[in-house]
């Protein structure tokens, strides 16, 4: 018996420093949030290498994008990206920092036209537009709760804008 209670002893002292190193880098690895250089010296706030020449660029903010979800309940096993949002004058754009290349790399868009039903939420707990686009993709941007009212406004607009006229959601 004294033998069993000193392998098991032995084997968690040996074990103890595998685990918290692995503890350690599972931490630092999900702690990596790269939005770029967004509020450094070398960020360039018209977004002029990840656009199109004949684009403006109309909004920008830090996001998370949940990928397959309007909101509805699925957000369980859905899978999220950190980027920034971007509205212009022709489409929802959603790029992520390329940290190589130093530069913001297109991910996902949605032209105006092509949004068939918007949400927005701002409350305490949750802000978020959630889209449907018109070939059933579900996307949602989770923003800070002082650029959620004025991206909303803005893709609105836009969306007007473009003759558009997606389901309002409810």
């Amino acid at each position: 018996m004294r033998s069993v209670i000193n392998y098991f002893a032995a084997s968690r002292i040996v074990a103890l420093p595998w685990l918290v190193l692995l503890l350690g880098a599972a931490l630092l690895l999900s702690g990596c949030k790269s939005y770029g250089p967004i509020g450094t010296p070398d960020f360039d706030p018209a977004y002029s290498r990840t656009l199109e020449k004949s684009e403006q660029l109309l909004f920008s903010a830090k996001t998370e994008l949940e990928n397959g979800t309007f909101m509805e309940g699925e957000e369980a096993s859905i899978p999220s990206f950190d980027g920034v949002l971007l509205l212009t004058n022709e489409r929802m754009l959603f790029a992520l920092w390329n940290e190589q290349q130093q530069r913001y790399e297109p991910s996902l868009w949605t032209g105006y036209p092509y949004i068939a039903q918007v949400k927005m939420h701002n409350n305490i707990l949750m802000q978020y537009i959630a889209i449907i686009a018109t070939d059933g993709s579900k996307f949602t941007y989770m923003l800070d709760k002082q650029n959620v009212d004025q991206a909303y406004a803005i893709l609105m607009e836009q969306i007007q804008k473009n003759h558009a006229a997606p389901v309002p959601a409810g």
